[in-house]
């Protein structure tokens, strides 16, 4: 069956473009260690494309930490902010952007990611992240007002920005997603998705009646742009 024919693409980051939710399952459990307490993908998978503060909270319930949001983000961050400057693009994704950049199809970034974090781990990346120039949507964005993945507010958000308002207009966007919550929130945002999970987040949606993505790869370098309406690669 032939896929939709698309005309706007958004990303998701983390786990998507950036080989970066592996940093973030190490540096929990580093701050999970003490409490003798180890994340588990079933956990990981609710955490995923989330605001910061949300995922604390489900982080914290799920492992019944005595810490609030706050303190565990706090924790983190001292940790992460190192890891991030060295964090690096994920397979097919340098070329995939470069190649809708030269064509000019419109795109954008709707990410979980903090601000600050985002400039953290794209600073380095100018390469990579410029083509998108100020087509960047965080999810402490307070344009959001606290609503994150699976709600689809970040993707239509997103979508204004390159000028797509309607519904009808929506159906032409593609979003790429490995997360489960974007994957729905970009089906509530009445878009197409690709899923690029990681293999252990497969095991763990298995049987997932409420996952619904237009189509699954393993990773972006399979990814065909002219079976989606989109100009082919020349090489």
């Amino acid at each position: 069956m032939p896929h939709p024919q698309v005309n706007a693409v958004l990303f998701d980051m983390d786990g998507l473009m950036l080989d970066s939710e592996n940093v973030y399952t190490h540096v929990s459990n580093e701050v999970l260690k003490p409490y003798g307490k180890v994340m588990t993908w079933e956990v990981k998978s609710q955490l995923m494309g989330r605001p910061a503060h949300d995922s604390a909270a489900t982080l914290i319930k799920a492992m019944d930490l005595p810490l609030t949001p706050d303190e565990l983000l706090a924790k983190m961050d001292v940790k992460l902010a190192e890891a991030f400057t060295k964090v690096q693009p994920l397979p097919g994704v340098v070329k995939l952007v470069h190649h809708l950049a030269k064509h000019k199809i419109p795109m954008a970034i709707a990410t979980g990611s903090k601000q600050k974090n985002y400039a953290i781990k794209t600073a380095h990346l100018d390469y990579l992240f410029g083509p998108f120039g100020t087509n960047v949507l965080c999810g402490d964005d307070s344009i959001l007002e606290g609503k994150g993945k699976p709600d689809p507010t970040i993707f239509l958000e997103a979508a204004k920005m390159l000028g797509i308002t309607d519904d009808e207009s929506r159906k032409k966007v593609l979003v790429f997603e490995d997360g489960a919550p974007g994957v729905r929130a970009a089906r509530a945002a009445g878009m197409e998705v690709v899923w690029v999970p990681d293999p252990e987040l497969v095991k763990v949606m298995s049987g997932s009646d409420d996952l619904d993505p237009t189509h699954t790869h393993s990773t972006l370098e399979d990814f065909v742009p002219e079976e989606w309406g989109l100009p082919p690669y020349s090489d």
